[in-house]
């Protein structure tokens, strides 16, 4: 049963509903009567009168300080009725100082914006769907000012049909709180108080009024926190309320915390992604872009849900770092050039310098330790070019290098060529220094072929000045930050960032290099064995990221057709929150879901926060410091190592300072 205490608890607990439990109470009865405000429909704002701060916003100052005086248009309205309910036109005609064409404006606009952010309660609907297969008679019992004619059209476009009428206090004049409304259904349905069950939010006009009348009822919260991750952003702002609201009434709640991970905080930055990207390509009449493999490969995906012009043709380029690298290094392959193409990071293996020229360095092991060297070695970036036994053994390797790189850049050649990579084109992919887009400019322009290339990027990083050392026409544009622009950026991601690219994972192994197919001809890219399939059997976090991928795609299906969400201007801030929360404020749920994740990068494996306990590395400072620096997250690192709630962001800037 739901006792009266029991439904203020959930109320006041924000608790979950129990499908199966309502729909068990609701079994015996033939008639079923559901409220609809804050039952089987929810705004996307945290109060109904968020709404007039919406009409307030579309206004733009057409109606000075419409919310206050709209508010208090229906105090005097209800003050002055002489009946249980006002309609919305008694309302109006207490605004001060408008004719009534002005108020027919007004009503207009307000259920337009009601339409625009209603959506239906899942955990209800569901329970009102079973009532249809059951063949239950269903009606809608509601103290609401709007008419009946505009619910109806509510109803319809959410697919809420097969009920058989609805009773509103506007229409009637009575009202759910004086018990008359529920007589009038009584009367005209034919049916008596105990057989009738009715569903509501409110405790006093859908729990105790109706069980006053002898009708059977179910109260339920008004508000259920279906969100698994933490809100985000000022909610006193209208467009971040909307946000979070819209988010915990379409999250789906029973999927797994990883797909609830990309819906929740993934899903909304890709989303503001691809439109600003969508945007800046409109605005530079750009009408292709190339998604490059493999972070491109859910960017795509996204892109093509919220591009609706059909003269924006998108196209995905299976190319990797490697693959446009190597076949240029026989125009320069000096060992401080390769340095500038490899990532950024403090220590660089050994492995890293082979895979970043194409060799496989199992093949040169007797050459490595003729030189006092071994294939795990790693160096000091700062460091690196004073060291006269590793620049021997680069000279050694340079023949090998040159014959490796003309090899692959014939067969480069072909497979641009093959995808039309000419003329005014964009290009695609997480960042961060516009590497391969010098790459393949460079090769473009070697082949004497036509390119206007536009990069965009999440976030373009400082060390973009190497590229742009390289070709100072290079074409940079970053969503999240972007320093080609703005000197005195932040890099937000520098902290997590092996977290914040395995979010952008292809399904398949990197771009080696391109061979001819024996079977059309046609030059096709082939792919270094996936990391993230071990024995033939996709490993737990592949299967964790397509998760992630799928519920952001998800979300932006969604996002994508809600028109008010679609109106707000969110800055990439705004939308990055999450991610940034996670990143750097890490809870229990965002550890638990990801330290343990592996990442690969420049042939190295690493996990993104796997520090051995802070009393090992008491007397072991030197391995705290490799450890540190090898991870692809280090807040993590820290949060996993010290385990005290700690200002971890701080710590890790004040450590950039000091390096």
């Amino acid at each position: 049963m739901f006792s009266l205490k029991k439904s203020l608890k959930q109320k006041t607990n924000s608790g979950k509903i129990s499908r199966t439990q309502v729909i068990n109470e609701v079994q015996p009865y033939l008639n079923v009567s559901f409220d609809l405000f804050d039952t089987i429909l929810k705004r996307n704002v945290q109060n109904p009168t968020d709404v007039f701060r919406l009409i307030e916003m579309k206004l733009n100052n057409k109606y000075i300080g419409f919310k206050d005086k709209r508010i208090d248009a229906e105090r005097k309205a209800r003050k002055l009725k002489k009946r249980e309910e006002v309609t919305l036109y008694d309302i109006y005609k207490q605004y001060s100082d408008i004719t009534k064409e002005q108020i027919n404006d007004l009503i207009k606009i307000e259920m337009e914006t009601e339409m625009s952010i209603l959506t239906v309660n899942k955990d209800i609907f569901a329970v009102y769907q079973k009532c249809l297969e059951m063949n239950k008679n269903i009606y809608f019992v509601s103290d609401m000012y709007l008419t009946q004619t505009f619910l109806k059209e509510v109803l319809f476009v959410l697919n809420i049909r097969g009920y058989k009428k609805i009773y509103v206090s506007s229409e009637y004049g009575e009202t759910k709180r004086s018990g008359g409304l529920f007589q009038i259904l009584l009367k005209e349905q034919k049916i008596r108080a105990d057989e009738l069950i009715h569903i509501g939010d409110s405790v006093y006009a859908d729990y105790k009024i109706p069980k006053s009348l002898g009708i059977k009822s179910i109260h339920i919260p008004q508000f259920v926190e279906q969100r698994l991750f933490r809100k985000q952003g000022n909610e006193k702002r209208i467009h971040i309320n909307y946000l979070n609201t819209f988010l915990n009434n379409s999250v789906p709640a029973l999927e797994n915390k990883y797909y609830r991970f990309g819906y929740e905080r993934f899903g909304m930055f890709l989303w503001g992604y691809v439109k600003w990207l969508y945007n800046s390509i409109k605005e530079k009449d750009i009408h292709k872009i190339y998604f490059l493999s493999r972070d491109g490969f859910v960017m795509k995906k996204a892109f093509d849900i919220v591009n609706q012009d059909p003269g924006v043709r998108t196209y995905y380029l299976e190319v990797s770092r490697r693959s446009l690298r190597i076949p240029i290094l026989w125009m320069d392959s000096s060992f401080s050039t390769l340095l500038d193409m490899l990532t950024p990071s403090k220590m660089i293996p050994l492995t890293a310098i082979f895979d970043g020229v194409g060799l496989d360095i199992n093949k040169y092991e007797k050459i490595i330790r003729s030189y006092g060297l071994e294939k795990n070695c790693i160096f000091s970036r700062n460091e690196i070019l004073r060291d006269q036994k590793l620049l021997c053994l680069y000279n050694e390797l340079i023949p090998d290098i040159i014959k490796t790189s003309k090899k692959e850049y014939e067969i480069l050649k072909e497979y641009i060529l093959q995808n039309q990579l000419e003329g005014k084109f964009a290009i695609v992919d997480i960042g961060w220094s516009g590497g391969m887009q010098c790459y393949l400019k460079k090769t473009l322009d070697k082949l004497q072929i036509k390119n206007q290339i536009s990069g965009y990027y999440i976030g373009v990083a400082p060390y973009y000045i190497r590229n742009q050392k390289k070709d100072s026409s290079l074409d940079l544009n970053g969503y999240l930050f972007d320093f080609s622009r703005n000197s005195n950026e932040k890099d937000k991601r520098s902290c997590f960032v092996g977290l914040f690219e395995t979010l952008f994972l292809e399904q398949d192994g990197s771009v080696k290099n391109y061979s001819r197919s024996i079977t059309d001809n046609r030059v096709i890219a082939n792919r270094y064995p996936y990391e993230y399939i071990r024995n033939g059997k996709t490993t737990e976090e592949l299967i964790k990221v397509q998760e992630i991928q799928k519920g952001a795609v998800d979300f932006i299906n969604c996002a994508s057709q809600d028109d008010q969400l679609n109106e707000f201007v969110f800055t990439a801030d705004e939308l990055f929150m999450g991610l940034k929360k996670t990143g750097t404020e890490p809870n229990k749920l965002d550890m638990n879901l990801f330290a343990d994740f592996r990442f690969f990068d420049e042939g190295e494996t690493t996990k993104l926060a796997d520090p051995k306990s802070v009393f090992w590395y008491i007397f072991r400072l030197n391995e705290l410091r490799k450890d540190f620096y090898k991870s692809c997250w280090k807040i993590g690192f820290m949060k996993k190592m010290l385990k005290f709630p700690l200002k971890y962001e701080y710590i890790y800037n004040a450590l950039k300072k000091i390096e």
